[in-house]
């Protein structure tokens, strides 16, 4: 036991010499010594201080005996822990349980020995000591707990806090977004509505093309402001996707008939092919009528005019692939690296619309618990993937 402490022993005994035999033993081994010639002059020097670390205790004393000071001691919670050795004549079994059921720890028998004395001495003391640091290493413990405990306290109510910031936050963007597409909606169906007048009376075709462009644009916007919301909806409630059983064959050519005129435009030739038994998939009908319309106006928009656009449909055994193949220029690295990224910081201008179109079309996969991706061709173009799980 290494320790520069000086341990304090407190020795009772009615006899002056065994008193100040004791003494010369314990002071010869750097113990600290008090004395108290009967049990209540014990208790006494108690009340007045309690840093005693072993009590060695005379069993017959006038006043107040060994075993009734021994019984007092343990009653009183600042003394009860300290260890007490009986030093008695008696060492018959009855006197011997006597002692310990007193509250004794050991004893020494008169006459003593002085090696066993300081033997017994040094065991309790040792006991002692450990016993307090132990105590003492419960303590922190049970104060760093404590700490811990009120910390977390504190972070899972600042954390909750948060939560309810965020949901707040969310469902302003949401009544936002819903402002802004009603906001968006209500001219927007004006303009479609004109423009399908206008178209009726209009004979120049000149004129009339250029109508119908602005037709097709308003629709497109209005598209997009319907799917920003319910996509927006989709990521910041609970919201389950109104979804059906849908034919995949229906889809593309909803695609394709949204986008004749750009075909037509670019002389895009635009090849699809399908398993003869036509896979269906289950999702939202609009959403993904906006996503296959987005992918195809992006290959169509960067393949040159008069190349090929392939769609292929396939199925596995546990999902349906649709890949979307061009001929143009692929996508630069910077866009590969940034993909499905919203407005990815440093795209070049050519990417920035198709990174918004396939932005939307990954969120919208999402919501389908489906995946997509897109790679350049080994010889010229890219390939647009999306996965469906099995219907």
């Amino acid at each position: 036991m290494k320790t520069d402490k000086r341990f304090k022993i407190l020795a009772v005994d009615d006899n002056p010499k065994n008193i100040q035999v004791i003494g010369n033993v314990l002071r010869k081994a750097n113990y600290s010594v008090g004395f108290a010639t009967d049990g209540q002059q014990a208790l006494d020097i108690l009340e007045e201080t309690t840093d005693y670390d072993l009590i060695m205790l005379d069993v017959n004393m006038p006043r107040l005996n060994g075993y009734d000071t021994c019984r007092s001691i343990r009653k009183n919670p600042k003394t009860k822990d300290i260890p007490i050795i009986f030093l008695t004549a008696h060492t018959d079994s009855d006197s011997i349980v006597t002692g310990f059921n007193a509250g004794g720890h050991d004893y020494i028998s008169k006459p003593f020995n002085t090696e066993e004395l300081l033997a017994r001495v040094n065991t309790h003391i040792e006991l002692k000591y450990s016993k307090d640091k132990l105590r003492e290493v419960n303590k922190w413990l049970e104060e760093r707990v404590q700490e811990r405990t009120l910390e977390l306290k504190q972070a899972n109510l600042m954390l909750q806090n948060a939560n309810k910031e965020l949901n707040a936050l969310d469902e302003a963007k949401t009544d936002f977004l819903r402002i802004i597409s009603h906001e968006i909606n209500t001219p927007l169906n004006g303009i479609i509505g004109f423009t399908t007048l206008l178209k009726d009376q209009l004979q120049d075709s000149d004129l009339f093309n250029w109508i119908h462009y602005l037709e097709i644009s308003a629709i497109r916007l209005e598209r997009f402001a319907k799917t920003s919301l319910l996509l927006t909806e989709l990521r910041t409630t609970q919201r389950s996707l109104n979804s059906s059983n849908l034919n995949i064959s229906e889809i593309i050519d909803y695609a394709k008939s949204a986008l004749n005129n750009t075909i037509a435009e670019k002389s895009i030739k635009l090849q699809i092919s399908t398993p003869n038994n036509v896979p269906i998939v289950r999702g939202n009908e609009f959403l993904l009528q906006t996503c296959f319309e987005s992918i195809l106006d992006n290959a169509i928009k960067y393949s040159e005019t008069g190349s090929q656009v392939e769609i292929k449909v396939s199925k596995t055994e546990s999902s349906t692939l649709c890949e979307f193949i061009d001929n143009g220029k692929g996508f630069s690295e910077r866009a590969l690296e940034n993909k499905f990224k919203l407005f990815a910081p440093g795209a070049d201008p050519v990417d920035k619309d198709s990174g918004l179109q396939l932005a939307l079309a990954k969120l919208i996969m999402t919501a389908h618990d489906g995946e997509i991706d897109i790679k350049n061709n080994h010889t010229k173009g890219s390939t647009v993937t999306l996965v469906f799980p099995s219907a």
